[in-house]
Formats: structure tokens, C-alpha cells, sequence
């Protein structure tokens, strides 16, 4: 399990760290890089400061994949995915997006959240690209769906973009679970800036058994090789996991 903090409580995946810190370094250096006009000599230096760095990190590297860890639905929602592309403080390319718990107004708990977005995620001129806008509402309705206890995987995911969002503005994120019809799950949310929705999206979600979700992570091993695999995947993979599941219980 991932480790979390209490869902009222401050988040883990926040506090300062080494990967944390190195993650900023490096998405200041990405928003540099693409929203500021840098001399040729100057880029060409840091770049080769870049790969001499890259050969080092490489080399004090730890064989393996880094675990990635499973969200812990009573936890904190920022800590659900410490690495994820839109809120993982340790991701250099995410926003990154601030996570919490909610309840709506029928008691049903949801997911809110406050993000602003910089210029190298721009799409029209001053507004946030529209596949990161669907990358957040998928991250967003996932998350909703795991603090409700009904998690799933993407089956379709129906944005409408009501007015172009703005980057560098401070926009509010909400999302929260709907129904469950057999393996079907539904989840809505939006994204607003100063009380005006811009965009907001639905979610049909699928719930994946064990078994079935250990037939995906095989079958992808296979294809893209072990690397994908941390250690505990590994374990699941060749049947040494302790709850005994193995590749010969999977669907595919």
C-alpha cells in the first residue's frame, strides 16, 4: 500500500523529500524551457549539466522499477498516487493538482481540489490544452470513485468544454461518485474558475476483478518486458504473492 495520511489529515506525499524536491527542480526547468525565450549558449550549457546528471542518476540507481504503490481509500486523496501526472509532487511533469476530502450536500464523499495550470500546458493562446483538461477529469473521477469505495478503470470519459480554461489562474476541481450498476460505475466532475464551470465531464468506469486486472499486467509484461513490473507486481506475475493468485486464475 501506498502510504497515506488520515483523510483529514496533511497529506504525506507533500512534505518535503529529496525526490520532491528534485521533482520541482526539474518542472521549473520544463516551464523555463518552454515559456521563456533562453539564449542558445545558456540552454546548450544546462543542457549538457542535464546529461552529465542523467549519467549519474543513472549509475546511484537501484536496479528495478520504483514500487508504485495502491491508494489506501481511507487515506488522504493527495496521497493516492504519489507519482501521478497531474497531483504527485513527486512527478516532474505534473502540475501538480492539490487533492482533498468532501462530502456533497446529499453526504455522498467526493473528491475537491484547487490546481493552477502553467504555460507549458497550454493549448489555444492563455487557455489549458484540452487533453490535459481530460487527464485531469480522468485522475479527478478516479479518485472520487476510490474514496466512495468504487473503483474502477476508464471505459469512457465524455468531456464538454464549456469555456476555454485559463492557465495561471487558480481553478477549482470537484468530482464525485453517482451509481454502480453491476460492473458500470458513473462519476461526474467539473472544473471552475471564480464560480464559473468551464468544463465538466462524466465517467463510465468498469470494475476490474483481481483476477482480470492480473491478466492486463501479465499480458503487458509480456509486451513491453519486465521493466514495467515492480516487485510486487513481479510477485503477482510468477505466482510467489501471498494471497496465492496467479496468472492461471487470470481473465483475460
Amino acid at each position: 500500500m501506498t502510504p497515506a495520511a488520515p483523510r483529514d489529515g496533511e497529506p504525506l506525499s507533500i512534505q518535503p523529500s529529496a525526490i520532491n524536491r528534485f521533482a520541482a527542480g526539474l518542472r521549473r526547468l520544463i516551464n523555463l524551457s518552454v515559456a521563456r525565450v533562453v539564449d542558445d549558449a545558456a540552454l546548450t550549457a544546462a543542457a549538457v549539466t542535464l546529461e552529465e546528471m542523467g549519467e549519474t542518476l543513472e549509475q546511484a540507481a537501484v536496479p528495478g522499477r520504483r514500487p508504485r504503490g495502491h491508494p489506501i481509500a481511507e487515506g488522504h486523496p493527495q496521497d493516492y498516487f504519489w507519482t501521478s501526472p497531474m497531483a504527485g509532487h513527486a512527478n516532474a511533469l505534473s502540475v501538480p493538482a492539490r487533492y482533498w476530502a468532501d462530502v456533497t450536500d446529499e453526504g455522498q464523499p467526493c473528491i475537491r481540489g484547487t490546481v493552477n495550470v502553467p504555460l507549458a500546458y497550454e493549448g489555444p493562446p492563455t487557455c489549458v490544452h484540452g487533453g490535459v483538461i481530460s487527464l485531469l477529469f480522468d485522475e479527478l473521477l478516479g479518485n472520487a470513485n476510490i474514496i466512495s469505495g468504487h473503483a474502477g478503470m476508464t471505459g469512457t470519459l465524455t468531456v464538454r468544454y464549456r469555456k476555454p480554461t485559463p492557465l495561471m489562474m487558480d481553478l477549482d476541481l470537484w468530482a464525485t461518485f453517482v451509481r454502480q450498476e453491476g460492473r458500470k460505475i458513473t462519476t461526474v466532475a467539473t472544473i471552475s474558475v471564480g464560480g464559473v464551470v468551464t468544463a465538466e465531464a462524466e465517467g463510465l468506469f468498469i470494475e476490474v476483478p483481481p483476477q482480470q486486472m492480473l491478466g492486463i499486467v501479465s499480458a503487458n509484461a509480456d509486451r513491453a518486458g519486465r521493466a514495467v513490473l515492480d516487485d510486487e507486481l513481479s510477485r503477482f506475475v510468477d505466482g510467489t504473492a501471498a494471497n496465492g493468485l496467479t496468472t492461471n486464475d487470470a481473465e483475460g
